[in-house]
């Protein structure tokens, strides 16, 4: 299957002016608690303060001069946000003074709050001049092969050391027309979402130019924008490794910032959506050392795997990183990519699925895609790479939206915040969620004796996005039950493997095992009490509390090959549960 002209799902102007109402557009008939408290102040013009921002609806912010010339925003708040002395850069800055004000938008772009403050400028801003978007013509003796466009908003010389932004051209079209790739870009970096991200952190951004060629120099099956395994297959002509030549580019770019006094380090920031996404989330792996941050949403649930192989499977580039080596010269470095700051994510109703169109997968690539990640993009495939990524040890935050679709607009602010975290080194661990469905139970008393009430409880279970259904346990061959917490009593000594099953509204059906071990007798427990010392007679997985947790008894490779037999377990619970 092959797709022609398919409209990217993250259009240029998401978050673009056009959609929202002047300052005057402001209704007083609105019933919605919002407000803002703006008060007037002296700035040295790259800064303001907003003493109180409060919407109980999503809402849009956006400073505008007094021409209504935006300076700050559009930035997204959700309903029941409520946010004291909250400061805002500025983009461009303000060189005189004058009266700005504070405005609040719902999402058909009509004016909910207006606040006006008199803003007066005191002292040297210090500012760095940026650079309105430009195209920066090929070169090749430089290492690239293609243009791109650079964009840099002017900021504060004594502000901390910056990175470049990158975002990936996605025009979503296969064309030999490289004007559209060029119209696109340019869209992208007057209006686009990574444009909104640049001016909110006042840091450059750079999106390539690349093709999408439909026979020249390459054909179709060359997804260029996604950065796919053909791509990388290109051993000679202008699209030659063009994740190097988009190395050089970010070179070239830092070069001519620090011509112009505005100092870039050399580690790239990225962000990208659907094929950029997908663009940014293979670049990482192949080039951690480079990259200091990246946001990739939208990814068709198939984050590249930093496994060589599972499931009986070799992951090659880009199921996995098998063959990495043989296609750049070296081997993916996980320490480093462990290193790199990672936010990965997905809309819970995104149905934008690349698996079945041959541009995006080969015949056989998509075999093993299928077996290896599994059918539901957001229910299977992206629980699967979170998997991925624990097994190989690399730390990397997982996301899915409710109630998102095919669109980067819910996870604007994250983009925004987890971006600016990395740039001052702090901890970006919060932005995760544990995806998919990961059972677990505890159980009191830890040393049960026969004829003891044990109670089993559920509730640990972890489910990053849905509703658990149902909990069933298998007790004893016999003896079964259900529930998130239940009791049971066991009549003999012995050891008893109890098996909780979880249930959820996608129908995925997950399990874990724990042997219990009731009735020592006084013997053994005399023994233990001579050989261990009171601090060390909590077994390995008791609670503070003295409860005993379970743990997952699915193998080595948790999440590949999930055979769960799952007509059988279905009937058990629905037997159970009847």
């Amino acid at each position: 299957m092959k797709r022609r002209d398919v409209v990217s799902g993250a259009g240029a102007s998401v978050l673009g002016v056009a959609t929202l109402g002047t300052a005057t557009s402001v209704s007083a008939q609105t019933s919605s608690d919002v407000s803002i408290s703006f008060d007037d102040q002296t700035t040295d013009g790259t800064r303001l303060t907003v003493a109180e921002i409060s919407t109980d609806i999503d809402a849009q912010f956006r400073i505008l001069d007094s021409e209504s010339t935006t300076l700050a925003g559009p930035i997204s708040f959700d309903a029941g946000t409520v946010h004291g002395e909250y400061e805002v850069d500025l983009q461009p800055p303000l060189t005189e003074t004058e009266t700005v004000t504070a405005n609040l938008y719902d999402n058909d772009g009509q004016g909910i709050a207006r606040e006006a403050a008199r803003v007066t400028i005191s002292g040297d801003p210090n500012l760095a001049s940026g650079i309105e978007p430009t195209l920066i013509e090929s070169d090749s003796d430089a290492g690239f092969n293609y243009p791109y466009f650079l964009y840099a908003p002017s900021r504060r010389e004594n502000e901390q050391q910056a990175s470049i932004l990158v975002q990936p051209n996605n025009s979503g079209q296969t064309t030999d027309d490289f004007d559209v790739q060029r119209r696109s870009a340019r869209r992208r970096i007057e209006s686009g979402i990574s444009r909104t991200v640049a001016d909110r952190l006042s840091v450059p951004l750079l999106i390539p130019v690349l093709p999408r060629p439909e026979s020249d120099p390459v054909d179709w099956r060359h997804y260029v924008h996604a950065l796919d395994r053909q791509t990388m297959q290109i051993s000679d002509g202008p699209l030659e490794r063009v994740d190097r030549q988009l190395l050089r580019m970010a070179d070239d770019a830092r070069q001519r910032l620090s011509e112009r006094s505005y100092p870039v380090d050399d580690q790239v920031m990225l962000n990208g959506f659907s094929a950029a996404g997908n663009f940014v989330d293979r670049f990482t792996v192949l080039h951690p050392d480079r990259v200091r941050s990246v946001t990739a949403g939208g990814l068709n649930g198939t984050a590249i795997l930093p496994l060589e192989e599972a499931d009986g499977h070799t992951l090659d580039f880009h199921i996995g990183i098998a063959d990495v080596e043989a296609l750049i010269g070296e081997s993916v470095d996980l320490d480093a990519l462990n290193e790199t700051n990672q936010f990965l994510y997905m809309g819970e109703d995104d149905g934008n699925d690349t698996i079945p169109y041959d541009d995006a997968w080969s015949d056989s690539m998509r075999e093993i895609a299928l077996d290896v990640y599994g059918e539901a993009m957001v229910a299977d495939r992206f629980p699967t790479c979170q998997r991925a990524y624990e097994q190989a040890g690399v730390d990397a935050q997982f996301k899915v939206y409710e109630g998102a679709g095919h669109s980067p607009r819910m996870a604007l602010e994250d983009i925004v915040e987890f971006h600016q975290r990395s740039l001052d080194g702090d901890d970006v661990s919060g932005f995760g969620q544990r995806l998919g469905l990961r059972p677990a139970f505890e159980y009191t008393p830890d040393r049960p004796e026969t004829g003891d009430e044990i109670t089993f409880d559920a509730s640990s279970s972890a489910l990053g996005v849905g509703e658990v259904l149902a909990y069933t346990w298998q007790l004893t061959d016999e003896e079964t039950a259900a529930g998130e917490t239940i009791t049971h009593q066991f009549t003999g000594p012995g050891e008893y493997a109890v098996t909780l099953r979880a249930i959820d509204d996608k129908g995925r059906i997950e399990t874990t095992t724990t042997t219990i071990r009731v009735g020592e007798n006084e013997t053994d427990r005399s023994q233990e009490s001579d050989n261990t010392s009171t601090d060390d007679r909590e077994p390995n997985n008791a609670t503070t509390d003295g409860a005993v947790s379970s743990e997952p008894t699915r193998g080595t490779t948790p999440g590949f090959g999930i055979g769960v037999a799952v007509t059988s377990i279905i009937s058990t619970s629905q037997s159970i549960l009847s």
